[in-house]
C-alpha cells in the first residue's frame, strides 16, 4: 500500500522551509503536493510576491510528475525541446526547470514533492532541502 502525504505532515515540511526562509530573512511561499502532484497545502509567507504561490506549486509539481528535482530537467530541456514540450503537454500544469522543486520521500517511498518560491534559486533550494528533510525525519 502506497503511503500517502497528509496535511499534518505537510504542515511540517511547510514550517521547515518557512523557518529556514525566516533564518534568512527570506519571503518565499511553499507548496506541497502529494506523490500525483494534487495540492496539499500551499503557503505564502508574509510580504512574499504575489505571483511566488503559483511558482511554487509549479516547481512542486513539475518535481512530482517527472520524479526528480524541477533543477534536474534543464538537461532535458536544453536537449531534447521538444521531448519536454510534449511532455509538459500531457500535464495539467506548466512544468518548469527553476531550482526549488524537490521530491518528498517517507522511508525511501516517494510521496510528493514541495516547491519554494520568492528568494535567489540557490535560497530557494536550500528552504525546499529543510522541508525535504524535516519530511523524512518526521
Amino acid at each position: 500500500m502506497a503511503r500517502e502525504l497528509g496535511l499534518d505532515l505537510a504542515r511540517v515540511t511547510v514550517e521547515a522551509a518557512l523557518a529556514r526562509a525566516a533564518g534568512d530573512s527570506l519571503r518565499v511561499s511553499v507548496a506541497v503536493v502529494d506523490a500525483m502532484g494534487r495540492d496539499v497545502l500551499v503557503v505564502r509567507s508574509d510580504g512574499a510576491t504575489w505571483f511566488t504561490p503559483e511558482v511554487a506549486r509549479s516547481k512542486a509539481r513539475t518535481a512530482a510528475a517527472f520524479r526528480r528535482d524541477s533543477a534536474t530537467l534543464t538537461g532535458l530541456k536544453e536537449s531534447y525541446p521538444e521531448v519536454f514540450t510534449l511532455a509538459g503537454d500531457q500535464v495539467p500544469f506548466r512544468p518548469t526547470t527553476l531550482p526549488g522543486g524537490i521530491l518528498l520521500e517517507v522511508d525511501g517511498e516517494i510521496v510528493g514533492a514541495v516547491g519554494v518560491s520568492g528568494a535567489t534559486p540557490a535560497q530557494d533550494v536550500l528552504c525546499a532541502e529543510a522541508a525535504r528533510d524535516a519530511c523524512a525525519t518526521a
